[in-house]
């Protein structure tokens, strides 16, 4: 009997260590986790002294990677640099060495190496951020939010039930994995009163599950956006 209590708790121990994985796993990682190895950096290194170098002549060293791209995936800033780098042949590089690159800027801004590399896979699931978390935008800041576009009785338009602004580099409406990193925002606890609307036909998106694409305003009364973009991600709002 005493071995049978003994086995039952180390299987329960054994349950609760992978439940708690599984969790962690679920949560997401951050650029503070270790998402890229020490050889893919060098490799990125190589790779970046053929291509980029001309252009970007410090590296990327200390240059405020995480300001510049916090409040989103790390999917965001690969899309960026695989649509538009270098720029006398965007695009131009493969995957992998995208890939690569993104770990060496990483490594070039003391974000730690870890036992993995970096995958294209895993980009959507990388949050880039402060050490110390999360923080708010500041006033200006170009964002893509996610939530529900309703209308209101004076016939304004707001973004309800929105996630938190996360910083965008383009003004255009999302694709690729920008998009499905948008289809899958889970719906937030924010409202933002969305200006210059009617320039997007907002009844064609009335009620859906929208990303929206604009200008930060941080106002006294509350803040809103200035949209440059407006698209469904999903046909409905679901409770």
């Amino acid at each position: 009997m005493r071995r049978l209590t003994v086995l039952s708790r180390a299987i329960a121990g054994m349950l609760l260590l992978a439940s708690g994985a599984r969790a962690q796993e679920k949560a997401g990682k951050t650029v503070w986790d270790g998402v890229y190895t020490a050889d893919q950096a060098k490799r990125g290194g190589a790779v970046f002294a053929r291509r980029c170098i001309s252009c970007h002549s410090t590296g990327f060293e200390r240059t405020g990677f995480v300001e510049r791209w916090r409040e989103d995936r790390l999917s965001g800033f690969f899309s960026f640099i695989s649509a538009y780098m270098p720029r006398d042949n965007p695009g131009g590089a493969t995957q992998s060495e995208y890939l690569d690159i993104a770990a060496y800027i990483m490594s070039n801004n003391d974000l730690p190496a870890g036992a993995q590399e970096l995958t294209y896979e895993e980009l959507t699931n990388i949050q880039v951020q402060r050490k110390d978390g999360p923080a708010p935008l500041p006033d200006g800041s170009l964002v893509r939010v996610v939530g529900c576009l309703t209308q209101a009785s004076d016939n304004s338009w707001t973004l309800t039930r929105a996630s938190a602004p996360a910083q965008t580099r383009s003004r255009e409406s999302s694709s690729g994995l920008e998009r499905k990193v948008s289809e899958a925002q889970p719906f937030g606890t924010n409202t933002f009163p969305l200006a210059y609307i009617n320039a997007f036909m907002p009844d064609a998106h009335k009620g859906h599950k929208v990303e929206a694409k604009g200008d930060l305003d941080r106002m006294p009364d509350g803040d809103r956006i200035r949209l440059s973009a407006l698209q469904t991600v999903a046909p409905n709002c679901p409770e």
